[in-house]
């Protein structure tokens, strides 16, 4: 299905009602529930006819012959696709967030830490942020201070306002001089360049700079290669609401749960799927359901995820992680307002 015309009016009313009635129950669905829900009258024949055809185009499974049906993933994704309602979250979930949020003096990532519970608390699932991989931050200060054992401190100043700390170990010694000169010239060519691209940009400059200058480049270039300044870090995560996924019957399954929260220890899946809204060039919410998610743990969740901005530029990821039996509608409403809001907040810097 390419397309919501490639179901019927009656289908699409139906497949809504059902998946919503699914949601709220956890239970098979049979037609005299839907019929009790739709807003035209239609015979149990009827439809019990159209869950047929619904469940041949792959979207309903029956777990019995003589249950009802549930939704499958396909039937997901083409509810949120074509069929989701883009409901507001009330007057006073909007309030709790906008207050818990519009707090002063609170650095960016206490910030992240509190939206990350807020999203788990206003979706009922497990709440997740992501921030920005170090080498992708924009540079506004850097300091390197000598420590012993061939060590240096990397003290890095970033928009918006984060300040990170990095030990990083080097095959050579450093005096603090060279270390000063470094950072001096760090400040006063790259402010506001990303680390990255600093990176780039110096092996460029070390075949065209005079020999004089290849010394302090060689420095730069070195510190840049090593540690936490190389592209290894994939970004900080914030997660919470764990817990939440033990109320869900869904993974009662003492294995599935296992796997589940084993996947929560390993950050990194986490954080390359929310990255994954950073490299789209897709704008707003992304929804990945089930059997979409790569890795075999999430194949029983949905993760509803968007970016956030610092001005016009993704600065990193947010989202929900709840079964594929999810509020859907509520889910992506709390997730694009927080993003909004988080990008409001960040830009006002």
């Amino acid at each position: 299905m390419k397309g919501g015309r490639e179901l019927g009016r009656r289908q699409c009313e139906v497949l809504a009602t059902l998946v919503r009635q699914y949601v709220s129950t956890g239970l098979p669905v049979g037609s005299k529930a839907v019929a009790n829900r739709l807003t035209e009258h239609l015979s149990s024949a009827t439809i019990r006819n159209l869950m047929v055809e619904l469940e041949a185009a792959g979207l309903l499974h029956q777990p019995h012959v003589s249950a009802g049906r549930v939704p499958t993933d396909k039937a997901y994704r083409f509810y949120v696709d074509h069929l989701a309602e883009s409901k507001s979250l009330g007057a006073a979930t909007e309030k709790y967030i906008d207050e818990s949020l519009n707090t002063q003096g609170t650095s960016p990532e206490e910030l992240l830490a509190k939206i990350s519970h807020i999203l788990s608390e206003v979706s009922h699932n497990v709440g997740l942020v992501l921030g920005l991989p170090l080498e992708e931050k924009l540079l506004e200060h850097i300091k390197f201070v000598r420590l012993p054992e061939r060590r240096v401190l990397a003290v890095i100043v970033s928009k918006p306002d984060l300040v990170e700390n990095k030990v990083i170990r080097l095959d050579e010694e450093f005096s603090q001089e060279e270390l000063d000169r470094t950072a001096d010239y760090l400040n006063a060519e790259f402010r506001g360049w990303s680390l990255r691209t600093i990176r780039v940009e110096i092996f460029k400059r070390i075949e065209d700079m005079k020999v004089a200058f290849v010394r302090l480049l060689a420095n730069v270039a070195t510190l840049f290669m090593w540690g936490a300044l190389s592209g290894e870090d994939p970004g900080q995560l914030f997660v919470d609401g764990t817990v939440k996924m033990l109320d869900q019957p869904e993974f009662m399954d003492g294995r599935r749960l296992r796997d589940l929260l084993a996947a929560f220890e390993e950050k990194a899946k986490l954080a390359r799927i929310l990255g994954a809204c950073l490299e789209s060039s897709a704008p707003g919410v992304r929804v990945f359901i089930g059997g979409e998610n790569a890795d075999a743990e999430m194949r029983h969740c949905t993760i509803v995820a968007a970016p956030y901005h610092y001005r016009d530029r993704a600065v990193g990821a947010l989202g929900v992680v709840g079964p594929t039996r999810m509020e859907y509608d509520r889910a992506m409403r709390a997730v694009e307002y927080v993003a909004h809001l988080t990008s409001r907040l960040l830009s006002a810097n």
